[in-house]
């Protein structure tokens, strides 16, 4: 069974650009940094004819990152990075309303078209681009805990050509129905954190344990098919659900005709393989080993995750329509 959103991954050119980057105002902290030979078994589980690398593993409030500079990576050809163009587009980190963390970010390198701005939520949102020209949401809520003194990890964003294919997809690998969705625009609001002019898109929400999934579909621009993602390509590269059972679900998910890339294979203190969603995106599954200290149990349990994870429990509670 899934237990939750363990990573997302984001391949980059410079690594230790990336995590002087990332681990600015402790969004994420170092956990281990470590290399990945090119070995026949590791190019079949990345799908790569070059598997050498070099990756960092950063632990957040409520989620995680992985670094990844691949050699291959040196001459992949970046995909289209459009707020509106297919793939896994982005992750957002929340703080309280404020622009701390935005001004931060965009003091090391960072880039927006507009500071952060409301869209009648009551929520602040704004996006960036970081040194490398990967998108990541900035989220201000008007819940965040008094005690809390980090940014925390709140959702990854998927963007699609087909948004009901893949949240259908996604609801079973995970065993956990969409909790909402909608559509948007055209309005100013909507264009100004967009950056985008008459924009119109459909959005739905899967919520996990820690995160969220969040996927998008533009019809204005529209968001088009691209070619399946190349995993040493610079720029977001895969999600990461943890499992229990990672043989149950690999049998699972190959009996619905999931693609993967091969069978489960330890790898370090887990478990893991590597798939594709119907879009091309690739997924990975990961089963912490009995001594991991990083699970999506532990990142619930740790003080400041515990009072986020209350704090918005309380907020959806007050915003549920009563019956």
């Amino acid at each position: 069974m899934i237990t939750g959103l363990h990573h997302t991954g984001l391949a980059v050119r410079d690594l230790d650009a990336a995590l002087a980057f990332y681990t600015r105002e402790q969004a994420f902290r170092p956990v281990h940094r470590f290399a990945v030979a090119d070995t026949p078994d590791n190019r079949v589980l990345l799908q790569l004819p070059d598997a050498s690398s070099e990756v960092a593993f950063l632990q957040g409030t409520l989620g995680c990152l992985e670094l990844l500079r691949f050699d291959a990576g040196r001459d992949a050809v970046r995909a289209e990075r459009g707020v509106h163009s297919a793939g896994i587009r982005h992750i957002c980190l929340q703080t309280a309303i404020s622009d701390r963390l935005y001004d931060s970010l965009t003091g090391a390198g960072a880039r927006a078209h507009a500071r952060p701005a409301g869209l009648g939520t009551g929520h602040s949102y704004v996006y960036l681009r970081d040194p490398e020209d990967n998108l990541l949401e900035l989220e201000g809520t008007p819940w965040a805990p008094a005690d809390t003194t980090r940014p925390w990890f709140a959702h990854t964003a998927v963007v699609t050509p087909d948004i009901a294919r893949l949240t259908r997809f996604y609801a079973a690998l995970t065993g956990i129905e969409i909790h909402g969705q909608g559509g948007f625009g055209p309005h100013p609001k909507f264009d100004l954190v967009a950056g985008i002019a008459d924009v119109r898109f459909k959005g739905a929400w899967l919520r996990l344990a820690n995160a969220e999934l969040e996927f998008w579909q533009y019809e204005h621009p529209a968001t088009t098919a691209v070619a399946p993602v190349d995993a040493a390509a610079p720029g977001w590269s895969h999600l990461c659900f943890e499992s229990d059972d990672i043989d149950a679900d690999f049998a699972r998910l190959v009996a619905q005709g999931v693609v993967t890339h091969g069978p489960p294979r330890d790898f370090g203190n887990a478990a893991v393989f590597f798939g594709r969603d119907p879009d091309g995106n690739i997924f990975e599954i990961l089963q912490p080993g009995a001594t991991a200290r990083v699970t999506v149990r532990a990142l619930l349990d740790e003080a400041e995750g515990r009072s986020v994870d209350d704090a918005r429990t309380a907020h959806r509670r007050a915003a549920a329509p009563q019956a």
